[in-house]
């Protein structure tokens, strides 16, 4: 069954309106070259004369090495950056489609004013058709088709595959540099065992979702934000992704840690985003806790010099 979002709300289950053009791909991370496909998609809208934002059709899940975006905040991102409605799919819904099949029921049904991909998308059962096939099965049903090449950034192509690779390495700059803005994760913040309050850092805890791409262990240049009265609160902070080895015995028991240089109150159970700028080092067993008291603190110091070189660069990217 294919579900049609409404991205202004990510509430309302509608129908895509006639006359939509329809951008076909993955989207994980929603990064420069998606972002070029939705560019294009807004270019042949007005070009059709079409009051129809652009619609998107998604794949969830499948992403080897783990996903970039959770499907919330992939979805949340389309619509920030121009998307109306988000059909998805999971694969094990269209995996034995034709090509054609594919085509007429996922995409024609909505009677689109064009389609517009990238020049790898692939479609239909064992991946059998891509950027050729479905312009042509488009100009068989008299509608645009658009196929981009490649957005290179530093002479090299942009993709999701990439930019996971990068953020595994814990590059998060040169990660940064092809997403358009640095690598996030969002989540609820959760009651932890308050050790860095009694040690002066107080910090905000998160668990990364289930199935996402896994950054290396070790302390990070952040950004937060988090809403209070309905206005969204930016703050600098250092967080540190591990197990806390200097005061907690169990390694798999992976948490985020961000103390905050912006005092923020009791944020427990809001719900809260953190980008990961610059990974600063990685995580360490100290001898006492009075040196992992002085570690963060030389931390700390480390990751403001980060933020004050970073934060104006995606000042943008942080209200996303």
């Amino acid at each position: 069954m294919t579900v049609i979002t409404y991205l202004a709300s990510l509430e309302a289950v509608s129908s895509v309106p006639s006359g939509a053009v329809f951008i076909l791909g993955h989207f994980d991370g929603v990064h420069r070259g998606h972002r070029a496909l939705l560019t294009e998609a807004e270019r042949m809208t007005e070009a059709a004369g079409r009051g129809v934002p652009p619609a998107v059709w998604t794949l969830s899940g499948l992403f080897k090495g783990g996903a970039l975006t959770t499907e919330t905040d992939k979805l949340r991102l389309l619509g920030r950056y121009g998307a109306g409605w988000a059909a998805t799919d999971d694969f094990s819904e269209i995996r034995s489609m034709s090509g054609e099949d594919f085509f007429r029921e996922r995409i024609l049904v909505h009677s689109p004013a064009g389609v517009v991909c990238g020049y790898n998308f692939t479609f239909g059962r064992g991946a059998s058709c891509g950027a050729a096939e479905l312009s042509r099965m488009a100009a068989d049903a008299g509608i645009a088709c658009a196929v981009l090449p490649p957005v290179e950034v530093n002479g090299a192509p942009v993709s999701s595959s990439e930019i996971r690779r990068l953020v595994e390495a814990g590059t998060m700059e040169e990660a940064a540099a092809l997403l358009g803005r640095p690598w996030s994760v969002s989540g609820r913040v959760l009651h932890g065992h308050e050790i860095g309050r009694t040690m002066g850092f107080p910090t905000v805890n998160l668990r990364l979702p289930g199935g996402m791409v896994n950054p290396p262990r070790g302390v990070y240049a952040a950004m937060v934000r988090w809403e209070r009265d309905g206005v969204s609160v930016l703050s600098g902070g250092v967080s540190n992704l591990g197990s806390r080895p200097t005061v907690n015995g169990d390694g798999d028991d992976v948490t985020l840690e961000t103390h905050l240089f912006d005092n923020p109150g009791d944020l427990y159970g809001a719900d809260i985003t953190v980008w990961l700028l610059r990974f600063l080092r990685p995580e360490r067993k100290f001898a006492s806790v009075e040196e992992l008291r002085e570690a963060i603190a030389h931390d700390g110091e480390a990751a403001r010099r980060v933020n004050e070189t970073l934060r104006s660069r995606y000042e943008d990217a942080f209200l996303l």
